[in-house]
């Protein structure tokens, strides 16, 4: 039994809405799927990220890894505080686990990792997919892992966090179950609108179609079928009603199809000639070419699709030494063998990537004809000639510049092992001097005091110069200990609520002898409507005597020096974190302290140098034993020690001046945040664990 039209068209349009909702829901339900794993991932690659650049600022302070401490409790922080991340471990490069959120990822798989693409900027990272047995079940898991890099750049580990296959699962399954009923519900309602769309607005004006062409075709060519309500229906009969008028004119109608034939074929001709020129300018660009390639200061190469050497310019005679005709036609591993090039194979699969359409870029080194080694830089990539694939290979002599890296390397590697020697002997040098300096100070001290009326009255002056001298080194030492301790991150804070206003009021009055021996000026602007903040009393109190002493000292006689306090609401966040539109940042409460002065003022290209360890050291004529002369210079410990207490607040300290100007005197102004709580401010060193 033959069916209807409107039976097959219900059918069909049944089939193709089901199909059409089925497979749009099916790649919906995948696209959903697959943003979730890219959420997780991208999760995960931050996490991993920021891991990290953790583990590389202590491997910085000259820790080696495996004796770092924390890395598994700061790994199970990262899993406390996104429950979609099943793990978080950190691996040697061989693969072998150093530290992991859960002794149950302590035996990941080894596995070879696909290398994602990274944008500028960006830290590239290594997905793969892995399968683990944990607690008797063995499930899927997506692993996101950085390389950890040396002060050097050399990789020393991987930092991996990775998500279950089963936590996308769950995410989908309710979405999956919702997707299904609303795909039923939307293919009952999509079919009964069909289905009455159809019996309506098709199978009533066909209908009425059919019967008028059927009396049309039994000769009744009077006939005239009414109009129907469909737009197209309704132009289909009045194109039935026209149709014998469009045979009368059936002739007009070829002879203006023949002259659109002739119009054609003008085109064509002029295509052709157009055609001609656009090959003769190929001709002319190829020419252009050669004279280009045979100019070039870089030795070029071109290579067939059979690795045969087609063409050599003249830099490469002059490069290789070897004439053109040596190397025209030679097969490329041969040529490769003259150059005395190793790891072959290697510069094969180079080749082969380029004629794919990769751009290579490859350094290696090679041997000229009369001798001599050389490193030259590879630029390899596809050329069309017609049909053909060539593949063109730049060298570039890069011999000299690999000295000038490697004796930057080199220079860089002494200067970090400078530095390293540098602190430590500052740290050996404070506890050596300690014992004996404190014995000289007691004994000092019992002659001065129990011993004075039974010591010559001009020793007992020397005593007192022995005495104060001790006093004087004692102060350096102990600045000494203090930058010694806040490198090593051993110097502990006592956190209580301060007024901080009160607390720069006693600074001030502690230095109050001082302004008035040199007639200096305190102007004093403090906001009394501060909260109080959580700190170290005494650190803070040694901040600000370090800030106002540099202040007297370079302020001449008479000048004028201003504190004032404020209260600033700051964005923080995570490190690295530099982008105001970054998701973790937040606004947190500031307080603010400037220090302003009329002094000489500061270089602008010193201005971020002036925090450094002994900094003041290089101008030696200028030190002085007055602790506030003017323009005296010290051991230049004293503002490095005041970064360091801010830093450890969780604060940040800089300093603004217009530049240096002894006879001017354009002042300088410091300016120092404090956290209302501190460990606020995420980009700073982490020295919540050193509080008490």
């Amino acid at each position: 039994m033959k069916m209807t039209l409107e039976k097959r068209i219900l059918l069909f349009s049944f089939l193709i809405l089901f199909l059409t909702i089925f497979i749009g829901s099916g790649m919906d339900i995948m696209a959903l799927r697959k943003d979730q794993v890219n959420a997780l991932s991208l999760r995960s690659k931050g996490l991993a990220v920021a891991l990290k650049s953790n583990i590389e600022k202590v491997i910085n302070l000259g820790l080696e890894l495996k004796d770092m401490t924390g890395v598994s409790e700061k790994c199970r922080e990262i899993i406390e505080g996104n429950p979609d991340i099943a793990y978080c471990v950190v691996t040697e490069l061989n693969g072998k686990v150093l530290f992991a959120s859960d002794p149950r990822f302590m035996a990941m798989p080894i596995q070879e990792s696909q290398k994602e693409e990274a944008r500028l900027g960006e830290e590239p990272v290594y997905k793969r997919r892995i399968t683990m047995t944990v607690d008797g079940s063995t499930n899927s898991y997506y692993d996101n892992a950085v390389m950890v890099m040396s002060p050097y750049g050399k990789p020393l580990a991987q930092a991996h966090v990775g998500f279950s296959d089963q936590v996308v699962f769950d995410k989908m399954k309710g979405m999956v179950l919702k997707t299904l009923f609303l795909l039923a519900i939307s293919l009952v309602t999509s079919f009964t609108l069909i289905m009455l769309f159809m019996k309506r607005y098709v199978m009533q004006p066909i209908s009425m179609l059919l019967k008028g062409v059927k009396q049309i075709s039994e000769g009744a060519f009077d006939t005239h079928i009414g109009e129907v309500q469909v737009y197209e229906f309704n132009e289909l009969a009045r194109n039935v009603n026209i149709m014998s008028q469009f045979l009368k004119n059936r002739d007009a109608e070829i002879k203006k199809n023949y002259q659109d034939m002739e119009r054609t074929f003008d085109e064509l001709q002029a295509s052709y000639r157009k055609l001609e020129k656009l090959s003769t300018d190929l001709e002319r660009s190829e020419e252009l070419y050669k004279s280009l390639m045979e100019d070039a200061s870089d030795a070029i190469v071109v290579i067939g699709a059979d690795e045969c050497i087609r063409m050599v310019n003249k830099m490469a005679e002059e490069f290789f030494g070897y004439e053109a005709k040596e190397l025209v036609g030679l097969p490329l591993t041969k040529m490769l063998l003259l150059l005395n090039i190793s790891n072959i194979p290697k510069v094969h699969r180079i080749f082969r990537e380029a004629a794919e359409g990769a751009h290579i870029a490859e350094e290696m080194q090679l041997s000229r004809k009369e001798g001599g080694a050389m490193v030259a830089m590879l630029h390899a990539s596809s050329i069309k000639s017609g049909s053909e694939t060539l593949v063109q290979a730049i060298f570039r002599d890069v011999t000299r510049e690999r000295e000038i890296i490697l004796n930057l390397e080199k220079s860089s590697a002494d200067l970090a092992r400078l530095n390293r020697m540098k602190d430590s002997f500052l740290g050996l040098a404070s506890h050596e001097l300690k014992t004996p300096l404190t014995v000289i100070m007691g004994y000092s001290e019992l002659i001065t005091t129990d011993l004075a009326d039974k010591v010559d009255k001009t020793v007992l002056e020397m005593v007192v110069n022995i005495a104060n001298a001790a006093a004087r080194l004692d102060n350096i030492i102990k600045d000494m200990v203090d930058v010694s301790m806040i490198d090593e991150k051993r110097l502990q804070l006592k956190v209580e609520e301060i007024q901080l206003n009160r607390l720069i009021e006693a600074s001030v009055n502690e230095l109050r002898f001082f302004f008035s021996m040199r007639k200096q000026e305190v102007v004093l602007s403090l906001d009394e409507s501060l909260p109080t903040i959580r700190g170290d009393a005494l650190r803070l109190m040694q901040l600000l005597s370090n800030i106002l002493g540099n202040a007297i000292k370079f302020t001449p006689d008479g000048g004028r020096i201003t504190v004032s306090t404020s209260a600033k609401y700051l964005l923080r966040g995570p490190a690295g974190a530099t982008d105001e539109s970054h998701p973790g940042r937040e606004h947190h409460l500031f307080l603010e302290i400037t220090v302003t002065d009329t002094g000489i003022g500061i270089d602008r290209e010193d201005q971020l140098r002036v925090f450094d360890k002994f900094y003041e050291v290089g101008n030696i004529q200028e030190h002085s034993s007055g602790k506030v002369a003017f323009k005296a210079k010290g051991a230049g410990l004293g503002l490095s020690i005041a970064k360091g207490i801010v830093d450890m607040h969780g604060g940040e300290i800089w300093v603004e001046s217009t530049g240096y100007n002894p006879d001017r005197f354009p002042g300088s102004t410091f300016h120092i945040l404090l956290p209302v709580s501190p460990g606020l401010n995420a980009g700073t060193t982490d020295y919540s664990r050193l509080l008490r």
